[in-house]
């Protein structure tokens, strides 16, 4: 029983920074059923999503007033449009919140999706809902790609 529950906080834990490369194939390794794994490793998505979504939002506008207060001593200089400022605006208008969302479970992390989001994105609602059904389809999705491995492995290893 106490092996079990350190067993749905350690995935929990891990599903809320590294999702998909993470808490699925855990709770898999683990033994976790279908609902198992996909309750577990998303609450532990979801909860990831709202600490740094708010972290983010916190750390942005910390770092603006910081920064606001630095320019108002100095004299204000021209706007250039560089090559990162090019590759950020080429990012936002292809990919935009959606792209994002659905690819910070997989190839970000949560944390970075998060913050990319927030930093580009200012309706924190539509950013938390989109994080959450990015979290809840890659959870069912990883858990039908994870299964067949997982079972492979413990079929020639065991």
């Amino acid at each position: 029983m106490e092996q079990e529950i350190w067993q749905i906080v350690s995935v929990f834990l891990l599903s809320t920074v590294k999702f998909v490369l993470g808490g699925v194939p855990m709770a898999l390794g683990f033994g976790f059923s279908f609902f198992e794994t996909v309750v577990v490793t998303s609450l532990g998505g979801f909860a990831g999503t709202l600490f740094f979504v708010f972290i983010s939002d916190l750390l942005i506008r910390n770092y603006k007033k910081k920064l606001l207060s630095k320019q108002e001593k100095k004299a204000k200089p021209a706007k250039k449009f560089t090559r990162k400022n090019k590759i950020i605006v080429k990012i936002k208008r292809n990919f935009g919140l959606i792209g994002i969302s659905l690819a910070a479970p997989v190839l970000l992390s949560i944390p970075l999706g998060c913050f990319l989001a927030v930093r580009y994105f200012k309706d924190k609602q539509k950013i938390i809902a989109y994080m959450f059904a990015s979290v809840l389809f890659w959870a069912v999705t990883s858990y039908f790609l994870y299964k067949p491995v997982i079972n492979a492995i413990r079929t020639y290893l065991l």
